[in-house]
């Protein structure tokens, strides 16, 4: 493997753990909460509780989240196997102005994939950096964990790179939501994992520490290793998954076979040896839902 590749699957490597000290600060809080199906303990793309699932992304720098970051945010409440219902932003702005012309980009994208914002918080201080955050509320359908690969899965990587302008955004984001949610109702999906921050690799090698699995890859999406894509990594032995892709025009791409090596290939090189999956389990804070 070149080094460039080699450098950014080290890269990935130290993403999946940098929230490691911060989540175990707040270890002990899911006791607190009643109904709690997936909290700090778990990691995971959203909060369950009961029949709802919560999801908070951001702050965002005000460019970026006017255009994408509640599809972003709705993005991880799909993942988890939930409906998304509503949401909430918080804006900071230099000025009235740049806060209006943010609220417009942002109901775009509200009205784009059907999340109403319902409420949140506007300030505007001159000697503030601009920028959003997120909260968007789902009714969960069926839980998919991003820590329940099984030997044998197929991994696929699902949708396109959300990318382009806030109506491109819109239109990738509603095709890959209504592909997976249709899977969800229609196959049987061991695990699923949002590309965000930490690129397809950096999350699949979230979703493999978490498991205790390892993958033989034997396609690469994206040469880019730690982009962030927006697309979906799903895991299962159901390959009605690939039908029900082409019925909703939504790009699906094999990448691998998950294995109980405790080791990632791609083609014949091992880029992730026993070893390293071993310290990186044994340092990652997480519990089985």
């Amino acid at each position: 493997m070149d080094e460039r590749i080699n450098a950014e699957i080290e890269q990935c490597i130290k993403h999946s753990g940098e929230s490691n000290k911060i989540r175990k600060v707040f270890w002990y809080m899911d006791e607190k909460v009643e109904n709690l199906l997936f909290g700090i303990r778990q990691g995971d793309d959203a909060i369950v509780v009961g029949d709802m699932v919560f999801n908070m992304e951001g702050p965002y720098p005000l460019n970026i989240g006017r255009k994408t970051g509640l599809i972003h945010t709705t993005s991880d409440i799909v993942v988890m196997g939930a409906k998304p219902l509503y949401g909430f932003d918080a804006v900071q702005a230099k000025n009235l102005k740049e806060a209006e012309d943010a609220a417009e980009d942002i109901k775009r994208q509200s009205d784009g994939i059907n999340v109403p914002i319902v409420g949140g918080n506007t300030q505007c201080l001159k000697n503030l950096e601009s920028c959003v955050s997120f909260f968007v509320v789902g009714k969960l359908l069926k839980p998919i964990p991003d820590s329940n690969l099984h030997e044998g899965d197929k991994l696929y990587i699902l949708g396109e790179a959300i990318e382009g302008e806030i109506g491109d955004r819109v239109k990738k984001a509603n095709t890959k939501f209504e592909t997976f949610l249709d899977m969800i109702e229609k196959t049987e999906l061991n695990a699923a994992k949002d590309c965000s921050r930490g690129g397809w690799f950096g999350n699949l090698m979230e979703m493999l520490i978490k498991s205790k699995k390892g993958i033989a890859i034997s396609n690469i999406p994206y040469t880019d290793f730690s982009k962030y894509m927006g697309n979906y990594l799903i895991s299962t032995k159901d390959e009605n998954v690939i039908d029900i892709a082409m019925q909703h025009k939504c790009p699906i791409t094999e990448i691998g076979i998950v294995t109980n090596d405790l080791e990632v290939k791609i083609g014949k090189e091992i880029v992730v040896n026993k070893e390293k999956i071993l310290e990186l389990i044994d340092k990652f804070p997480f519990k089985k839902p």
